[in-house]
């Protein structure tokens, strides 16, 4: 008779956990590109992403760095990775059941 559970995979190494290590690496890196004054990100003028960092959302509203280029990154960042991280956990969380 074989065994038929399923092998659990280390925590560590389950995709979620990936995606929010990711997650949080990159705002680490962006809180030390914010403290100083260098930014690897040079958006030419007239760019997308130019005239998106510029806009009043990330400008007034979501400015939790000074740079507004790192502004509308972690935005794009947190509603592409976020919720890929969240759904991955819940599905573990109810397949642990």
């Amino acid at each position: 008779m074989k065994d038929s559970r399923k092998k659990d995979h280390p925590f560590l190494t389950k995709g979620w956990v990936l995606t929010l290590a990711g997650l949080l690496v990159l705002q680490l890196l962006f809180i030390i590109f914010d403290d100083s004054s260098w930014s690897p990100f040079q958006v030419k003028e007239g760019v997308i992403i130019e005239r998106l960092s510029h806009a009043k959302l990330f400008t007034e509203w979501f400015t939790p760095y000074h740079t507004q280029e790192l502004n509308l990154f972690t935005a794009i960042f947190a509603v592409t990775l976020l919720p890929a991280a969240l759904i991955g956990a819940v599905k573990d969380l109810a397949s642990r059941k």
